[in-house]
């Protein structure tokens, strides 16, 4: 099996057989303190795909972050095949404030691709697509129910990609 290749988040540099923490700068608040977004990298030894696994892109949604804290607890992670990616608060702002948006009042989940100029939730959308997603083979992103909110299981995905099937 052929061994894995490093992978870049933000200005850092991920080798194979590491596990690292790195927290993505996003932007600066209207009150001037900085925004970033944290994001775990667990780069396997063994080539495999890229997997992200998201959570709190709506801050009030809390049950993915436990759900990616339980897995990056799990035993062995480095012996997988490829790399893990886990970003356990997206909307870090939101997720403080027990809040679904963002400062500027935006959901940042209809903000995307964003741009890397513009509002917050702009800049945040751009920087989670070009940093995570587009590194990645394959996404998981974990919406739960909030407050007052009700939501059903459900999947989806493009099924006209084969790779999807």
């Amino acid at each position: 099996m052929a061994t894995n290749s490093s992978i870049a988040i933000g200005d850092t540099l991920i080798q194979p057989g590491t596990t690292v923490t790195v927290n993505l700068p996003v932007a600066d608040l209207y009150t001037g303190a900085p925004l970033s977004m944290p994001v775990k990298v667990v780069c396997g030894r063994k080539h495999g795909p890229v997997l992200f696994v998201s959570a709190a892109i709506h801050g009030d949604e809390l049950n993915g972050v436990e759900i990616i804290r339980r897995l990056l607890k799990r035993k062995g992670l480095l012996n997988l095949r490829g790399t893990l990616i886990a970003v356990p608060i997206v909307n870090v702002h939101g997720f403080l404030h027990q809040s679904r948006y963002l400062p500027d009042r935006r959901d940042l989940n209809r903000c995307f691709p964003g741009s890397s100029k513009g509002s917050i939730a702009a800049r945040l959308a751009n920087t989670f697509l070009t940093e995570i997603v587009k590194k990645s083979d394959v996404g998981i992103d974990l919406h739960t129910g909030a407050i007052n909110r009700s939501n059903l299981p459900q999947i989806r995905a493009n099924l006209d990609d084969e790779k999807t099937l």
